[in-house]
């Protein structure tokens, strides 16, 4: 027998050993989901004859609209099965249930970033369309210009980070973050051993989401400055976190670096008329990946 529900506190060993089995992340990784965004109302849980075999979170965010206003929606993840109970359609499940209950309570759209590329055409068959491409390059030490000895950067807590990406998004559809989700950003850079940071110049504010993915490689998962003073912000966060090669993701629209568009998420709308005022492409930025 098969049921869908919410999280109960009894069920958490339970999730953990799922996300431990279907992603391979560290207790510590685990845990820091739980402590920051985990909330038993945003956790949707599929048991087939009283074992756990499916699992997905429902995170709330709004959506900035072109020349003002937000709509509620919320980002699928951690979407996973049991690899014993995988191809039974039990994801598919998940994502139909989450519909439903996203619809009854008022939300525009569901977001998702697919993990790899293949599962594109996973969410594509759940009626996730294309959205929020991203422009990703890389670029080496060597090839930085110099930053000004007037910049500056300065490390933000969660909060002091949301303010200003908000500032510097204002008026452009995109994702904005609410105190959790950006906690749990901060301690994802943390751990991996960047952080979250304002850029500053004479002539350019900034800020950017730091974390080092190994063998030398410093990943901004988010750089927002204007497109000629990216190369100098780049240099500037260098300075504190030295790495071999820096991977830049920033707004399409925003391209200072030499790269390439990313598909990077997916949406899912429940409310066309807002569909039709946020556009066909907007800025995800974070994606917790």
């Amino acid at each position: 027998m098969t049921r869908l529900e919410l999280s109960r506190p009894e069920d958490l060993p339970a999730q953990k050993a799922l996300w431990k089995e279907a992603f391979g992340d560290s207790d510590q990784d685990i845990a820091l989901f739980y402590d920051t965004c985990g909330r038993p109302e945003e956790l949707l849980l599929l048991w087939e004859d009283g074992a756990l075999v499916s699992m997905a979170a429902l995170l709330p965010h709004t959506l900035g609209l072109p020349g003002g206003g937000e709509v509620r929606a919320a980002y699928v993840y951690a979407l996973a099965t049991a690899k014993a109970c995988r191809g039974r359609g039990y994801a598919r499940r998940l994502l139909a249930e989450a519909d439903g209950r996203l619809r009854a309570r008022g939300m525009a759209c569901a977001t998702v970033v697919p993990a790899q590329p293949g599962l594109h055409r996973f969410f594509a068959s759940a009626g996730f369309g294309p959205g929020f491409p991203l422009w990703r390059g890389e670029v080496r030490p060597e090839d930085l210009p110099a930053p000004a000895p007037e910049s500056t950067l300065t490390p933000l807590t969660p909060e002091e980070y949301g303010v200003l990406r908000r500032e510097l998004l204002e008026g452009l559809p995109a994702v904005h973050y609410g105190p959790r989700l950006l906690a749990f950003q901060a301690g994802m850079c943390r751990l991996a051993g960047g952080g979250l940071y304002r850029l500053a110049g004479r002539e350019f504010t900034g800020c950017a989401a730091a974390e080092y993915r190994g063998e030398g490689r410093l990943t901004l998962k988010e750089l927002l400055l204007p497109p000629e003073r990216q190369g100098e912000g780049v240099a500037l966060l260098a300075q504190a976190l030295p790495a071999r090669v820096y991977e830049v993701r920033t707004p399409v629209d925003w391209k200072g670096l030499p790269g390439g568009v990313w598909p990077f998420g997916r949406v899912k709308w429940y409310d066309l008329e807002q569909k039709t005022r946020f556009g066909p492409e907007g800025y995800l930025g974070l994606g917790f990946d």
